[in-house]
């Protein structure tokens, strides 16, 4: 009988992994990371009889232990989509920079995961060893990403990765037609919360934009490189601002629009987003972003809680002046800056704190599903699977178990390394 182990995701969202074993066989399903000091992987596992990795998607979460664990095997392969292995590279090395090195892997050990990948497309199904199959299915997350469905000892698992259901100006909606599941292993991040309708969260963006340009200020929006600061470039582009005023981009972003015009496959509107990316304007050092400022405009930089990156240069740049426009288009964790800006008007960075005058607004463009769409979609899943809760706060893990409950289906939430029969 096969087992499966929960190594981590559990009433937490970082470091996750799930192991599948099937006699002397297993498969690896996600390796990432928790950040915190030290970051925190999945406990290390013996690659003895490990036949390979399936990867979600590239966020670190998901992917950044994988160099930790390829480097014990160098015949050990990742299956993933090709979009998911170049963006796990430069977020991996993204991640060695910053923690200036402080990681269990060398930089030259994050060429690891293009040397050992085996590009994977959706719906094709890959064997794996003797024992597993695995197919890969749109999960609307992030370009690429993926849904992993694991065939072992005569079941089928599903891990759901990340997933939103709803089509952004970027992203496909995950599959909704999902193939009859035995066991279902779920994302739970957003349970607790609904979502306006992405049309109004974008009308208000447009508004806010629209208004901050009309006094002649600028528009800054820290925004995830990966996903959120592509989508900013295609709501734009959709409501013709890139034509309009200048738009600037900034940061780790600019290497994901390159990564991602090599692999228009995963983009909603590919045409739409090639004009975006033609159209805006590439800041290339200091100087560009003293003059973008000067100049007035829109400026797309990470990091997406101003926790970081090229955004503190210019929140410093642009935080007291009234005519201004701080943007937040995210999640902000709590105690980062951009959480603090929400609740207080100020931001801290290093030992300073600032009084913003700027103008502060929050349109959330969630790349999860909600409540409800989270409800819906696993709902929808045929052959009555059993649910185990992961990747999500205690609380929303639970909620998550107690709604499937509600409605006649059985549902767990896991510990840290416990272990399951399928």
């Amino acid at each position: 009988m096969a087992q499966l182990t929960f190594l981590g995701s559990c009433r937490e969202i970082g470091r996750s992994g799930f192991l599948v074993e099937d006699g002397s066989e297993s498969m690896l399903v996600d390796y990432g990371v928790k950040f915190q000091d030290p970051p925190a992987f999945p406990d290390m596992i013996s690659t003895d009889g490990l036949q390979g990795i399936a990867v979600t998607h590239a966020h670190l979460d998901h992917s950044g232990g994988l160099p930790r664990i390829l480097l014990r095997d160098s015949d050990l392969t990742l299956f993933c989509t090709p979009a998911t292995r170049d963006l796990s590279v430069i977020l991996l090395r993204d991640m060695h920079t910053i923690s200036k090195g402080r990681v269990p892997f060398s930089r030259k050990d994050i060429m690891r995961v293009k040397r050992q990948c085996e590009p994977t497309s959706y719906e094709e199904t890959i064997p794996l060893g003797r024992r597993f199959e695995i197919t890969l299915f749109n999960a609307g997350h992030i370009p690429g990403s993926a849904m992993v469905s694991v065939r072992a000892d005569g079941k089928r698992i599903l891990f759901t990765g990340d997933f939103n259901a709803i089509e952004s100006q970027l992203n496909p909606g995950a599959r909704n037609n999902l193939p009859r599941h035995d066991i279902v292993v779920t994302e739970s991040t957003y349970a607790r919360r609904i979502n306006p309708p992405r049309e109004k969260i974008e009308q208000e963006l447009i508004e806010t934009i629209e208004m901050t340009m009309a006094r002649g200020g600028v528009v800054l929006i820290p925004a995830f490189a990966v996903g959120r600061s592509q989508e900013i470039m295609c709501i734009l582009e959709r409501y013709g601002f890139t034509r309009k005023y200048p738009i600037y981009i900034d940061g780790l972003a600019r290497k994901v629009n390159d990564i991602l015009m090599r692999h228009p496959q995963y983009i909603m509107s590919p045409h739409t987003f090639e004009r975006a990316v033609s159209r805006v304007r590439v800041i290339e050092d200091h100087t560009d972003r003293v003059r973008a400022v000067r100049r007035g405009g829109i400026i797309i930089s990470p990091a997406g809680m101003l926790k970081g990156g090229a955004s503190h240069t210019y929140f410093k740049m642009v935080h007291d002046d009234e005519r201004n426009s701080i943007v937040l288009v995210s999640f902000q964790i709590p105690g980062t800056p951009g959480a603090e800006l929400l609740a207080r008007r100020k931001v801290t960075v290093g030992r300073r704190t600032f009084d913003v005058e700027a103008d502060v607004f929050y349109h959330h463009l969630s790349s999860h599903s909600d409540s409800r769409g989270l409800l819906t979609h696993l709902l929808n899943i045929p052959g009555d699977p059993l649910f185990y809760i992961v990747h999500g706060e205690s609380e929303s893990c639970d909620v998550l178990a107690e709604k499937l409950k509600k409605n006649g289906r059985r549902a767990v939430v896991p510990e840290t390394n416990e272990m399951f029969e399928v």
